[in-house]
């Protein structure tokens, strides 16, 4: 768990190991060891490599845990017109209306246009679809099923799934989880 904290948490800071190593004052092969799960750090150097990575030890300890769930992402809400992502011909577009710089969730409109998931495709995560106008068929591991209006499918998105069969008309609220 550890490991798999300190891999993420640099990550998303965007830093390199030779960096973190620097800040906390260990070789960047510790740092590597760490975040394969081979070095068992004592408690002064997780707090410095802790501290390299702007957050706490009980927080890398305990990355999914009660503290997170305790946390308010820090984005601003979104009160603006949704800008289009894509068009392509035939179809009339997929619009993003994720709040700007909102790591959690990735919220998408998609009319007519069932975009990179007309074939098997898994990718981390989770995912809802609401069908809000017309139909299409989900296939998630295998097992299919005919969406219409207000019909819903929530899946672990590691599951091999796609969309087929897509009315002219067909308007999905998608809701995508962070990889």
């Amino acid at each position: 768990m550890l490991a798999a904290s300190v891999v993420r948490t640099r990550r998303e800071l965007g830093s390199t190991l030779s960096a973190v190593a620097a800040r906390a004052d260990v070789s960047s092969a510790y740092v590597s060891q760490m975040e394969s799960g081979a070095a068992n750090p004592t408690v002064r150097t997780l707090g410095h490599v802790a501290a390299a990575l702007d957050t706490t030890p009980a927080r890398l300890l305990d990355p999914g845990g009660s503290r997170a769930a305790q946390e308010q992402p820090a984005f601003a809400a979104r009160f603006t017109p949704s800008p289009l992502l894509a068009r392509t011909a035939g179809h009339r577009g997929i619009w993003d209306l994720s709040a700007h710089h909102d790591a959690r969730l990735a919220v998408r409109l998609l009319h007519a246009d069932i975009a990179d998931h007309a074939a098997p495709i898994t990718h981390g995560g989770e995912e809802f679809v609401m069908v809000l106008g017309g139909s299409c068929r989900v296939v998630v591991a295998g097992a299919g099923r005919l969406l219409r209006v207000g019909d819903a499918v929530h899946l672990a998105a590691s599951d091999p799934h796609h969309f087929v069969d897509p009315s002219d008309d067909l308007l999905m609220l998608v809701v995508l989880t962070e990889e």
